[in-house]
């Protein structure tokens, strides 16, 4: 934002010039002197002719020409001198006063001496001439009335052309006006139609109020003015150039209005106009077709600065660069040493701020182009208003007039550039000129684009909601902390998210949704008390009560509740912990944490995990009219160290310690894998069966068995132990073994097989 600023310091310039170096033109235009003849169609009368054949002399000479009663000049002369041969008259201590044609203005011409033609009516003196203009009368300078500011000229060899009513001279002018001194060379004033030229080398020298003698003036030039009294208007033909020490304004021409007592009321410099300032700590350059002061006239302050037609601003400082275009640029002054106050800048504005980031320890005066440690900002917008600090050289606030749109391309490499728009910005600055804090309005969004090093596929990530504020780090000028809030929603691809409040922060290049926050995707859906969402790694964490939906899966979906979740799009992976409870239909899983790997369908816990079934109990005879047809279901629950569980083949590994309890029957062993029923796609489930390996051991309430390999089938309530050799031990028949050995949970049948040496299978009831 430093170029807005840089139009109103562009702007106070040319107001401390114009309305010094341009006020000295109007001085000499004002020539009250030529205005007063500028309607007479007879020239200035010398006294009657003496005789053709006498030179005469006569002393004490006066002569007054009058209209309509009113005085319109008088001309004093201590002494005339006729010429016979020459024709001519000369005037000695001429001392000449023009009244006007309507008698309320008083100029005064004074010369040691000027010839009068007869023949040709002109009139010329060859020595030095001084004019003042608005000269007090000496009723006025008695009384201390306010009037006009004098204006004092010299010049030499000064004609006066009865044919065309002009007033010419081809040698220096010197003027003076209070503080301001200049000069031109050769000057032509047409006292009928009312306009006077200075021909060339235009030059004034303002003093600055309140500036030192040390301090250099401000200095004007310009190749030619003309001035309109018709129109009350001073024209500068170019190159017009204004110069401050280092500071600079040149234009092709320029134009000053005057009000009915030559004070300026508007100054225009045009064809290009253009400000520089150069200095070891800062180049400033701008400019624009037209640029526009508007003036108090009673005080002669400047009020208002306007640029029009492809304005261009820029400011490079060290470590930065910022450039200001538009179509049009105004700038409110105010006070006795004009300060900019507010302004506006209009039709297709563009802000752009280049910064770079420190730890260079000399950084250059222009960022290099391409340097990776420079961060860009760009703001685009219909309009904008600005204000200023009490100084007037920094920027306070601004906001745009409508729709805005910043572009911020961090020095990060590796952090993509951000789009940020919004129905209206506010910004705050300090008193460096730099952006503190940005505010957005009715619909806000901002795209995160991919860094350019991102991978393939890589996609952006887009946030949208009522309102944004973005806070900046002024040391690096770079965007620190976003807050979106109001229907706030975030989508990358097919990932989706809703909160109240979403807060983004720059160092951890993460996004905070709080207030009912919610992450979907066709995969799974995810709420918690706070979600963050990590741009640098593509992931997203849920903290506090979260609750998640896994809708993709052979089985069904699957719901889970938490303390908390980190989800990584990059390898598909969710990773839950803190009081975890996992159900699909009536298949439940509880532990301290839990993966699921979506890619791959699977479900994992390095953790003491317990997970509760239902299976298949036949409990009812088959051939009973009763329970013909029906289906009967007991619960199943299954403890151990581990879990892997697979939607592929509904398999689930249980390792360490593992414990399967159904009804009055617990299976204990190192190893447990367990398979389950159901058609894909269908959340209801059922145990099958559980292969078990490793010290398995059954416990029931009146006999327990062992063995090394165990298979349980859920239906019929079977278990077949074997390798060990497995044995059972009834509390009433005692030890029973053999190489397998088979039993049903819900009866007292048990079957014996004892291998290749004893071939017959032995069958038995255990008495109750």
């Amino acid at each position: 934002m430093e170029s807005v600023a840089l139009v109103a310091r562009r702007k106070k310039l040319i107001a401390g010039i114009v309305s010094g170096a341009l006020a000295v033109t109007v001085l000499v235009v004002t020539l009250a002197y030529w205005r007063s003849l500028s309607r007479q169609k007879k020239v200035l009368v010398p006294p009657p002719p003496v005789p053709s054949d006498v030179n005469q002399q006569l002393s004490g000479y006066s002569f007054t020409r009058s209209d309509e009663g009113r005085q319109i000049f008088t001309v004093h002369a201590a002494r005339t001198v006729a010429f016979k041969q020459g024709g001519a008259t000369v005037l000695e201590d001429v001392y000449v006063e023009v009244f006007g044609k309507t008698g309320d203005r008083r100029d005064v011409m004074r010369t040691r001496r000027c010839e009068y033609n007869q023949r040709s009516g002109d009139l010329f003196s060859a020595g030095t001439v001084q004019i003042e203009l608005n000269a007090p009368s000496n009723d006025q300078a008695r009384s201390g009335s306010e009037q006009q500011r004098s204006v004092m000229l010299e010049t030499s060899k000064l004609y006066f052309r009865q044919q065309g009513s002009l007033v010419m001279s081809e040698e220096p002018v010197q003027y003076r006006i209070g503080p301001i001194s200049g000069s031109a060379r050769g000057l032509s004033y047409a006292t009928r139609e009312g306009w006077l030229e200075l021909k060339q080398d235009i030059s004034a020298d303002l003093r600055m109020k309140g500036g030192t003698e040390s301090q250099p003036p401000v200095h004007l030039t310009a190749a030619r003015a003309r001035y309109d009294k018709e129109k009350s208007e001073v024209s500068l033909a170019g190159p017009v150039n204004i110069s401050h020490g280092e500071q600079r304004v040149v234009a092709g021409s320029g134009i000053v209005s005057l009000d009915n007592r030559n004070r300026i009321t508007r100054a225009v410099f045009q064809d290009g106009a253009r400000a520089l300032d150069s200095s070891a700590a800062a180049h400033l350059e701008g400019g624009a077709q037209t640029m526009r002061g508007e003036f108090d006239p009673a005080s002669e302050e400047l009020r208002t600065v306007v640029a029009e037609g492809s304005v261009q601003f820029e400011s490079q400082r060290p470590g930065s660069t910022s450039r200001l275009e538009a179509q049009r640029v105004d700038v409110n002054f105010a006070g006795a040493h004009p300060e900019a106050q507010n302004g506006t800048a209009s039709g297709n504005v563009k802000l752009e701020i280049e910064s770079a980031s420190t730890g260079v320890a000399t950084p250059p005066l222009r960022p290099a182009p391409g340097n990776s440690a420079v961060e860009k900002k760009q703001l685009t917008a219909d309009g904008l208003r600005f204000s200023f600090q009490s100084h007037g050289q920094s920027l306070q606030n601004a906001e745009t007039a409508g729709p805005g749109k910043l572009v911020v391309s961090p020095s990060d490499a590796k952090v993509g550039t951000r789009v940020i728009t919004a129905g209206q910005f506010l910004m705050a600055f300090n008193g460096r000129n730099q952006m503190e804090n940005l505010r957005g309005l009715s619909g806000t969004r901002i795209v995160f684009q991919p860094p350019k090093n991102a991978p393939p596929g890589s996609m952006a990530q887009e946030s949208s909601a009522e309102h944004l504020e973005a806070g900046f780090d002024t040391a690096l000028q770079t965007m620190r902390t976003v807050r979106q809030w109001g229907n706030f929603q975030f989508r990358e691809g097919d990932r989706q998210g809703t909160a109240d409040l979403a807060s983004y922060d720059a160092e951890t290049e993460s996004v905070i949704l709080t207030g009912h926050p919610e992450l979907k995707d066709p995969d799974m859906r995810t709420r918690a008390e706070r979600v963050v969402v990590d741009l640098r790694d593509d992931s997203a964490e849920g903290i506090g009560k979260v609750q998640s939906t896994h809708l993709r899966s052979t089985a069904g979906a699957t719901s889970v509740l938490a303390d908390r979740v980190v989800a990584k799009r990059k390898n598909q992976t969710v990773h839950y912990e803190g009081n975890v409870r996992a159900w699909r239909g009536t298949d439940v899983i509880e532990s301290a944490a839990l993966d699921v790997y979506r890619n791959e369908r699977r479900l994992s816990s390095g953790y003491q995990v317990r997970t509760s079934h239902l299976q298949a109990a036949s409990l009812v005879a088959e051939n009973s009219a009763a329970g013909a047809g029906k289906h009967e279901t007991r619960p199943v629950t299954i403890r151990a160290d581990r879990l892997e569980y697979f939607d592929q083949g509904r398999k689930a590994s249980y390792r360490g310690n593992v414990n399967l309890q159904t009804e009055d029957t617990t299976l204990d062993a190192d190893r447990v894998d367990a398979y389950f029923s159901g058609t894909p796609g269908e959340d209801a489930t059922e145990l099958e069966r559980a292969i078990a390996e490793g010290h398995v051991r059954v416990t029931q309430p009146a006999r327990r068995a062992s063995g090394n390999h165990g298979e349980y089938y859920a239906k019929d309530g079977r278990i077949l132990l074997t390798g060990g050799p497995p044995t059972l031990y009834d509390a009433d028949k005692g030890f029973t073994t053999g190489q397998r050995l088979t039993f049903y949970i819900r009866d007292d049948k048990l079957e014996v097989d004892g291998g290749d040496e004893s071939p017959t299978l032995s069958k038995h009831r255990i008495a109750q």
